[in-house]
């Protein structure tokens, strides 16, 4: 109760905790929350900490496999949920199993959608941003609208 009070993301290791570890009443926080990418406010700690993650990832010892173990668990949470919220925006049930036959029904949908939208593109019937808009989302429009 005490870690949880104090917003701890994970215990310290410590010897004294290391026996009393499955008695204690802490779930730390899961991989989908990147311990390492929370900075320090203070900027010579923040840079400091970067140099010591940098040389342990350059050593490749046993801090450095859990930091990339650590890091390849929680993107592979966060594509996870991505591919949820994208089955849910298009009014599927994400726990639903698809078979291969539907699998391949959807990619020529989307082929289709896709070639609609260059024909419209083609023909100036829609412009690029709203090209961009359709087939990669809100949050890529403003990319495009910076490239162009």
């Amino acid at each position: 109760v005490l870690a949880t009070s104090f917003s701890l993301l994970r215990l310290p290791k410590m010897p004294e905790l290391r026996d009393k570890l499955g008695k204690l009443n802490f779930t730390p926080a899961g991989p989908e929350i990147n311990i390492h990418a929370i900075q320090f406010k203070d900027k010579q700690r923040e840079s400091a900490r970067q140099k010591r993650l940098k040389a342990e990832l350059a050593a490749g010892g046993k801090n450095a496999k859990q930091i990339k173990a650590e890091q390849r668990a929680a993107e592979r949470i966060q594509k996870q949920k991505e591919r949820r919220s994208n089955e849910i925006a298009k009014g599927r049930n994400p726990n639903k199993k698809r078979g291969k036959q539907q699998r391949i029904f959807d990619e020529w949908d989307e082929l289709a959608k896709e070639e609609r939208l260059y024909k419209k593109l083609r023909s100036n019937k829609i412009t690029k941003s709203e090209y961009d808009r359709q087939m990669y989302g809100d949050k890529d429009d403003d990319l495009a609208a910076e490239s162009d």
